[in-house]
């Protein structure tokens, strides 16, 4: 099962998908909010986003699941799932996951303040055809472009950051593998080291020169890694 990340949809995981259908049977789909799926009426949490997954596999009648990959958001859903024993997978690969909450206690205020900012700012007409390039310098100035792909689910957004999931860590029992670009900015390499020390079966695989999407700009890399981890 494949969870995708945050501003993408299953579509990303296309390249992966095309990899591992050959040895197995993968499933993937939208997060509501992303992708061709509807945005959630209220606004959620991580658990609900646990809760759709799990019920996903009852409707789909699978008993047992080899594998759960999550990127990004999609390894927030893994963690609290899997350390909540909702999912119960074989093993799990967290690919630059998300879910060590930043040391920034104001972050989220933080956030506000500069959506306030940027509206102000970009609502003058001389700079209002910069605005998306402004908007998007402005949130990245904050340490996460995601609060800009929230758009119409900010609090959602909100509510998923500031949910700390590294006590969940050590209840993941299951073999684990941590992939990571060491140039990561959205999930530093940091976060990865402190899941590893939390784990009791967990190793980290790290691609050099690479981001945040290892798996799409160190595509060969990380399959020989997985191809490894789940033979």
């Amino acid at each position: 099962m494949l969870l995708h990340g945050w501003g993408t949809n299953l579509s990303t995981f296309d390249q992966l998908s095309n990899y591992l259908v050959k040895k197995f049977r993968v499933i993937r789909f939208d997060f509501p909010g992303f992708g061709n799926s509807p945005k959630p009426t209220e606004d959620w949490s991580i658990g609900n986003y646990v809760s759709l997954t799990q019920d996903l596999l009852i409707k789909l009648k699978i008993k047992q699941v080899y594998a759960i990959i999550g990127h990004s958001f999609g390894g927030r859903v893994v963690i609290k799932g899997v350390g909540n024993d909702h999912l119960k997978p074989d093993k799990v690969i967290l690919i630059s996951a998300a879910g060590v909450k930043p040391h920034q206690q104001v972050k989220k205020a933080l956030y506000k303040l500069i959506a306030k900012v940027g509206k102000f700012a970009t609502s003058i007409p001389v700079v209002n055809k910069l605005r998306p390039a402004l908007r998007r310098r402005l949130y990245s100035s904050a340490g996460s472009t995601d609060y800009l792909k929230a758009d119409q689910m900010q609090q959602i957004f909100i509510n998923v950051v500031n949910e700390d999931l590294l006590a969940e860590v050590p209840k993941i029992i299951q073999p684990t593998l941590l992939i990571w670009g060491a140039d990561d900015t959205e999930t530093p390499l940091s976060d990865a080291n402190k899941m590893k020390d939390l784990l009791s079966d967990g190793r980290i695989f790290v691609v050099s020169n690479v981001g945040h999407f290892v798996y799409i700009d160190a595509f060969n890399e990380v399959t020989n890694e997985i191809d490894k981890f789940l033979s």
